[in-house]
Order: structure tokens, then sequence, then C-alpha cells
């Protein structure tokens, strides 16, 4: 069985829901590939039924009254993407291989992570990002700030909340932010007026998130990022801020009586 197994977190009880919406739950569809690539990756990734176990798991976690089941949609050529006109969640076969491709020039299995494992857990946080924005949009919930930053901190709260080793699974997704900051070259304009937080501080805030959510555990990325004893406090009060909040907004849409029930295991890759 795969080792990232999904652990339920104590979760508070149910608050009433008040929606016109029917509870309809989210699905995982595989887009017809286009060709030998993605039907390559289309293989691989249904062989390892690890996307079936994180959309179990969100229809675990939550009840969802929406107007039509929300589809986490592998395939195709827009994203990754929340589409609100047709309730999708859109996941390129071509980002799937753009993330494998860039961990393996990376040489990142010398991490002790494997090529595998570590693309499987950049696109559980993507998913979980792309959730965020749907959440968002569906619900009308509050944000303050930047939706591009709060949709990464749902990402890494769910990871780090309700997965076994989760913590290093949002270190593997930083990694890759790390990765692709190194297509800039120079900044210009476009670079800082984007949605986006650029990728550089993407990965220093989920290493922020990380180490914040278990300072003894995760002290060495103290060393590594070069947090200062001030900017370390922070993120201790940041990711206790961000899992709060985040949990505080979800708890009317989350499933009763989830108190440290055992998830799906994954199954070896």
């Amino acid at each position: 069985m795969h080792p990232r197994a999904v652990l339920f977190a104590t979760i508070c009880s149910l608050f009433f829901v008040p929606s016109a919406f029917a509870e309809n739950q989210a699905r995982l569809i595989y887009d017809m590939p286009a060709n030998k690539l993605e039907a390559g990756i289309e293989k691989e990734i249904r062989q390892s039924g690890e996307m079936e176990d994180v959309v179990a798991f969100i229809n675990d976690l939550f009840r969802l009254p929406m107007p039509k089941p929300l589809d986490f949609k592998l395939g195709g050529k827009e994203g990754p993407l929340y589409d609100d006109k047709s309730n999708e969640i859109l996941i390129p076969y071509t980002f799937i291989q753009e993330v494998r491709s860039r961990f393996r020039a990376a040489d990142y299995s010398e991490t002790g992570v494997s090529v595998e494992e570590a693309t499987m857990d950049a696109l559980t946080h993507t998913l979980f990002h792309e959730l965020a924005h749907a959440l968002i949009y569906i619900y009308k919930l509050p944000v303050l700030g930047k939706e591009e930053d709060a949709a990464d901190g749902l990402a890494s709260v769910l990871l780090i909340e309700f997965f076994e080793d989760g913590a290093e699974m949002a270190i593997s997704a930083a990694d890759l932010f790390d990765l692709e900051s190194d297509d800039i070259e120079s900044f210009e304009a476009e670079d800082f007026l984007d949605e986006h937080s650029l990728d550089l501080q993407r990965f220093y805030t989920t290493l922020c998130h990380v180490y914040g959510s278990d300072p003894a555990k995760y002290a060495y990325l103290r060393k590594e990022t070069g947090f200062s004893e001030d900017r370390a406090d922070l993120c201790i009060d940041e990711y206790e801020n961000i899992s709060r909040s985040w949990l505080f907004l979800l708890k009317p849409y989350m499933q009763q009586n989830k108190t440290n029930s055992a998830g799906t295991k994954k199954p070896q890759p």
C-alpha cells in the first residue's frame, strides 16, 4: 500500500447549510487522450488509483450542495483551472507531463522522493488549489487578500491536516514552484501584475506553512530557507490563522461525525 494514506483529523460538528442546491458529489473524469503521450499518462494515472482516492477523500470529507456535480476532468488543452460555467476543474495531461519532466530534470529522486511520488504530490496540491476556487465561487466564501494565495493556503491545509505525510506532499508542491521560478530570467511588469504571487514567493510561503504546522519536526526548513527567528515565529502564527480560518469557513460543508475516521489507502503506483 502507498505510505501516504489519507487520515482524517478532528472535525467539529456540522453547521446548518442554508442552500437551495441539491447535494452533488465530486467526480473524476478522464478525457480522451489526444496522442500516444497523453494515452500513456492517462494509463499511468488510472493504474495508480491515486486521483480516485483524492476525489473519494473530497466526497468523504465534504457534503457539497451545488447545482450539478463538480467534475475533476483530466485531459484537454486548458488548465489547470476551475471553469465556473461548466463546474469543472480542468487538468491537462500535458500539465502532468510538464510537472514530471521538471522533477526528472532536477534529479528530484535524490531527495528521497521519487519523481512519480513528487508528481502526484504536486498534482494533488493543484487539485485542492482549484477546489478552493470552486468553493469560493459556488458558496461566495469571503476572501481577504489575493484569491490565488488563499487557494494555495487551502491546498496546504488539506494536505497537512488530513493526509499522512501531507506536509511532505506540500514540500514537493513547494519545490515545483521553485523549479518553475527558474523559467524567469528577468522580471517584467506583468509578472507583478499577475493574480498569482511569484513562484518563488509561493515556494517560500508553502514551506513557511509546513514549518508553522510543526516547528519541531520541520526545524530543518528554517535553516534551509534562511527564515529569521522572527519570520519563523510568524510562520507559526500564519499557519494557525490560515488553517483555523479555512476550517471555519468550510465547516458548514463538512460531513458530520468524521472524527478520526480512517481514510482510503492509496495503492502503490
